[in-house]
């Protein structure tokens, strides 16, 4: 596999089975942040994939995080989705190289 750097945008490859297994891995409120920041298309996909305890907890924060109205400088809210991406795909990478899940081909 290389040593390819993946960004967050490369989940949208993984297969449906992949991708809810790596959803599964996260914690629902990092799934809910880095919602904030992702395509619709692909977070109707991940919304999709959760299983309906979890996905209910993901919609609730999500809503929550009105990104406008935190007291908190936009860059340092950047920052922090971005962080939470590299988190993301950092658990990713590890389930792939787990053979866990595959990126489509």
């Amino acid at each position: 596999m290389g040593q390819k750097q993946y960004v967050y945008e490369d989940l949208n490859s993984l297969d449906d089975e992949s991708l809810g297994t790596l959803l599964s891995s996260c914690p629902y409120r990092l799934i809910a942040l880095v919602l904030k920041a992702t395509p619709e298309e692909m977070r109707e996909r991940m919304l999709g994939l959760l299983d309906g305890h979890k996905k209910q907890l993901v919609f609730e924060d999500f809503q929550q995080l009105d990104l406008d109205e935190l007291a908190v400088p936009h860059d340092s809210i950047i920052g922090e989705v971005e962080a939470a991406q590299r988190t993301v795909v950092r658990s990713a990478r590890v389930l792939l190289e787990d053979g866990q899940i595959q990126l489509a081909g």
